[in-house]
């Protein structure tokens, strides 16, 4: 650290690895001071444009730098493991972006690597972080909305990417590329977070490939997922996603319990024959000081990272659940692929 500030290398420059390198900058906890990309178009972009001291082009030689303190890795899921182990190793805390494995066991053996190195390790999902996030999973929590049965997640991204080296693995079926892993496992994890992050006990899944991409023995990524999640307690998420749909109906991330719902980031109740809103008023855990006004999108989640490694609060997502959640998304893509019920 210089003068208490963590020095952060960024690992993958795509637009994940550069909006975690512009929300760690905007954090007085954090400094970004090296980068690694193999893609020199990308690197120089993103090196130019945040005026980073060490530019890579091998993630070892981001490791091997004593400055560094700590790693955003922000590259692809098929060749992560290895690069958390590696940083780890080399005695830096490590964030990982989602997806963030291939398989469920993967983090499994991150969780082992970040013990013996004594390292913090953190697990992305930015919609957590962000305040507001926060005050709806503390209020459902508290019994706002009474006992929780139900949550169902429509959306669409309307975006398929190209078929290139620094995205291959979005179109390969399984690596956590296509509508679910890749765009609405952000939503899907939000609910089943302001849930409680309830035990998954069973998926069934169904998927459509509309526009593929690749004709490996994978099999093609999905163009339009759906699901549902039961959990512990007859608790049940539905999810609906698509990266391409013809549809103009609008997306949807709602909760329901028996005396109120979250729809549209506050509390819906039918009463007296008629539908009443009411905000969520519960307070917010964490302090993260002084914030931006054009605060940057991963802001939030790149400060409670700085705020783990400090010891002030438990990362999140940790280990265990990340390892739950992708359980839960091996379970959706293994019952997609077999149009069986498949238990977790």
């Amino acid at each position: 650290m210089n003068n208490g500030t963590i020095q952060l290398g960024v690992i993958g420059c795509g637009w994940a690895g550069c909006r975690a390198i512009e929300s760690a900058n905007a954090t007085s906890r954090l400094k970004v001071i090296a980068i690694a990309e193999k893609d020199e178009t990308r690197r120089r972009q993103a090196g130019d444009d945040n005026v980073v001291e060490h530019c890579y082009d091998d993630y070892q030689q981001l490791l091997a730098n004593p400055a560094v303190d700590a790693v955003y890795l922000a590259t692809s899921p098929d060749g992560r493991l290895q690069q958390v182990l590696d940083t780890l190793n080399a005695g830096k805390h490590v964030l990982v972006q989602k997806p963030h494995a291939i398989r469920a066991p993967e983090i499994l053996e991150m969780e082992a690597a970040a013990q013996k190195s004594g390292k913090t390790l953190q697990f992305c999902y930015f919609m957590r972080h962000f305040p507001h996030n926060r005050q709806i999973r503390r209020a459902v929590q508290n019994g706002a909305i009474g006992d929780l049965f139900h949550a169902r997640v429509f959306g669409k991204f309307n975006s398929i990417p190209p078929f290139d080296a620094n995205s291959r693995w979005l179109h390969v079926y399984g690596q956590k590329g296509g509508s679910l892993g890749q765009h609405y496992s952000h939503e899907l994890n939000l609910t089943w977070w302001w849930m409680g992050c309830p035990k998954p006990e069973w998926a069934f899944a169904s998927k459509h490939v509309l526009y593929p991409q690749y004709e490996g023995p994978e099999g093609a990524a999905e163009d339009y997922f759906t699901g549902l999640l039961g959990c512990e307690g007859g608790k049940t998420i539905q999810i609906d996603c698509s990266r391409m749909s013809h549809s103009d109906s609008g997306s949807v991330v709602e909760l329901y319990g028996t005396t109120g719902a979250i729809t549209n980031g506050g509390i819906s109740r039918f009463k007296d024959g008629g539908f009443i809103r009411e905000p969520i008023e519960a307070p917010n855990e964490i302090d993260h000081g002084e914030v931006p006004p054009d605060t940057p999108v991963f802001f939030y989640e790149l400060n409670h990272f700085a705020m783990a490694i400090a010891g002030e609060v438990a990362p999140d997502v940790d280990a265990p659940n990340a390892y739950t959640f992708m359980q839960i998304l091996d379970a959706l893509y293994d019952s997609a692929k077999s149009g069986d019920k498949v238990y977790i």
